[in-house]
């Protein structure tokens, strides 16, 4: 499979084969490998990506929002339409998603809701380390009904269509800065305005998300259709001949 599609693709047969080892190194089967590499394979066409890096930052996303490996293109056309929609990129995916994602995932929110909120934290200039531990810490007190942020919400909170609602109720009833240092801690203050002032944009890139079906295969074509995208592949079908001379 990694010679054919190295002598099909951008991509060697080498980097191929790293994917694969670190897509197994994630847990997934042979065949989940097979079925993923292909919308892998798109999303680091598209984006520039390294492609073993690719594979492990959506295998991971895939673990860690508890989702089926046959899933994976649906991850990664997500993760193509944030990086081409905000400031997000794959280095702030994979340093923001490894803190928030397991939280996310336990609170009712889907990838799509995830990826859209921390695409706008990354818009406002906020280091992806740190909006993925402010959000994944404002997530786990929305669900806990007796801290003083689910109580001005009026419960607790399970999604994005959820939470716009209420941060605009909250907004209605102060939404200063002073109330918002009442309900989160002072770490998580400028990433919960930004979700506040945010909120519409927010709910706007979400379904883009929902809508990013194909996203990253389509991408893939338009970079592959020109005179670099022939170059690379006709390099790699040059290292797919030297692998059939030498066996």
């Amino acid at each position: 499979s990694a010679e054919d599609l190295g002598r099909s693709t951008f991509f060697t047969a080498q980097q191929v084969a790293e994917l694969q080892t670190n897509y197994g190194k994630l847990g997934f089967t042979t065949q989940e490998i097979l079925n993923a590499q292909e919308a892998t394979l798109n999303l680091a066409t598209a984006t520039g990506s390294d492609l073993a890096r690719a594979a492990t930052v959506a295998g991971a996303s895939v673990r860690g929002f508890g989702l089926d490996a046959s899933e994976t293109e649906r991850v990664v056309d997500v993760m193509a339409v944030a990086f081409t929609s905000s400031a997000m990129d794959i280095e702030k995916w994979q340093t923001s998603m490894t803190k928030v994602a397991p939280i996310a995932k336990a609170s009712g929110f889907s990838i799509e809701d995830t990826a859209a909120m921390m695409s706008k934290l990354t818009d406002a200039g906020i280091e992806a380390s740190i909006a993925g531990t402010s959000l994944r810490n404002i997530l786990l007190k929305m669900q806990d009904p007796s801290s003083d942020l689910s109580k001005s919400f009026g419960g607790t909170i399970h999604s994005l269509d959820d939470l716009v609602p209420a941060m605009k109720k909250f907004v209605s009833e102060g939404g200063s800065m002073a109330d918002i240092m009442e309900v989160v801690d002072l770490r998580q203050a400028a990433a919960f305005e930004q979700l506040i002032t945010s909120s519409d944009a927010t709910l706007e890139l979400r379904d883009s998300l929902l809508n990013a079906n194909g996203a990253a295969g389509e991408m893939a074509g338009i970079v592959g259709d020109s005179l670099e995208g022939a170059f690379k592949r006709f390099q790699s079908a040059l290292e797919g001949l030297q692998i059939v001379l030498v066996d």
